[in-house]
């Protein structure tokens, strides 16, 4: 594996493993495909992949659960071949709406995610040495603001002009 899948695998299982967590709440597969998407970086394309591969990771353990909880009310006649008949269709069918169910909203959240991304991590970025104020900036030559009251909304105030 090339170190782009092995790092879209692994935010996808950081994405599962959030849906999982967030499981009582509406919706989670596509917080899990928010935490992909904004992880694995600004491309909403690759977002939503990863986000869709995270709802499909989830969607696993979710259906052996459903299958679990759902064994429990299932009442079968005497033969033990029919109780495994039913579980592995109701594991089946469980497996088939958690699949849609965290595919399509996992995408969704990894398309969100990698525009919130794209949002708050962009090329606007601003510069760590103009955060701290104290080194000079490399690319300009320019030190710290001289006024640092003043931001850069503040128009300073020229009083020998008499206004």
């Amino acid at each position: 594996m090339d170190s782009s899948n092995t790092g879209s695998l692994k935010h996808a299982a950081i994405g599962a493993a959030v849906s999982l967590v967030t499981f009582f709440l509406p919706f989670s597969p596509a917080i899990g495909g928010g935490v992909a998407g904004y992880l694995h970086g600004p491309d909403r394309t690759e977002g939503a992949k990863v986000g869709g591969l995270s709802g499909l990771l989830a969607a696993v353990p979710g259906a052996v659960l459903v299958t679990l909880v759902a064994s429990i009310f299932v009442i079968v006649g005497p033969g033990q071949r029919s109780a495994f008949l039913v579980a592995f269709g109701v594991f089946l069918v469980a497996l088939l709406f958690t699949v849609v169910y965290g595919g399509v909203l996992g995408a969704v959240g990894g398309f969100l995610g990698a525009l919130l991304n794209e949002e708050f991590d962009g090329p606007v970025e601003t510069d760590p040495a103009r955060l701290r104020g104290d080194a000079r900036d490399a690319e300009s030559g320019l030190g710290p603001d001289p006024d640092p009251e003043l931001t850069e909304f503040d128009e300073p105030i020229d009083e020998s002009a008499g206004v």
